[in-house]
C-alpha cells in the first residue's frame, strides 16, 4: 500500500492507543494492525511497527515478543 497523501483526522499513535483501550489494554500486534486497516488507515505493517516502537520509547505501551512474528502490545498509560 502506498502512503496516503492526505492528513489523517486522528493521528496513528492515538488510534493505536484508542484501539488498545477498547480491547482492555492488551492485544496482539496483528490484531491491532487489522483493526487500523478496518478503520481505513492506509499504512504498511512496517509503518505500524515503527509507530509501536515510538510509543514504546515514550513509555506509553510495552511490546513483548511471544513468537518470532507475534508480539503482545500492552497499554501502560493513556495519551
Amino acid at each position: 500500500m502506498a502512503p496516503s497523501s492526505t492528513w489523517r483526522s486522528v493521528p496513528l499513535y492515538y488510534a493505536i492507543v484508542e484501539e488498545l483501550e477498547r480491547r482492555g489494554g492488551s492485544a496482539k500486534d496483528v490484531e491491532l494492525y487489522h483493526a487500523l486497516l478496518d478503520r481505513k488507515y492506509d499504512i504498511t505493517f512496517a509503518e505500524f511497527l515503527h509507530e509501536l516502537m515510538k510509543l514504546e520509547m515514550q513509555g506509553i505501551i510495552y511490546v513483548s515478543v511471544l513468537k518470532e512474528d507475534l508480539r503482545n502490545v500492552e497499554l501502560l498509560k493513556k495519551v
